[in-house]
């Protein structure tokens, strides 16, 4: 979901869905208009629903203000497995794929392509 254009309050319409998801383990929503305020209503949708096995949530790009930072660290007590990432602060997200999504990637392929294959495992 990169790139698209995705407003605030588009963000805060996806966290409605994200109270109640139980499979997504990816969400790559970078460089989109979100602002801190839609990025803080993702984080808190995931944060209301226990249930969430969200792994890795990507608001690379996004500038987030130290609030967010503690608001991450407080969701993370919760849902210790997340991992968020921000324009602040990159993190190296590695998880083993499924044989079936283990493709050889060329160097060249475009990274858009590189998350499509990690969000369907």
């Amino acid at each position: 979901m990169s790139n698209n254009r995705i407003s605030a309050v588009g963000a805060l319409s996806l966290g409605l869905g994200l109270r109640v998801n139980q499979t997504l383990r990816i969400l790559v929503i970078s460089r989109n208009p979100i602002r801190g305020e839609g990025c803080f209503g993702v984080l808190k949708s995931i944060r209301d629903n226990p249930m969430s096995a969200l792994e890795l949530l990507d608001f690379s790009d996004i500038q987030v203000d130290r609030e967010f930072d503690d608001f991450t660290s407080s969701v993370k007590e919760v849902l210790p497995a997340l991992h968020v990432k921000t324009a602040a602060h990159g993190l190296e997200y590695k998880k083993e794929l499924p044989p079936v999504f283990a493709l050889s990637l060329s160097a060249s392929a475009p990274n858009s392509l590189k998350y499509l294959i990690c969000s369907l495992s």
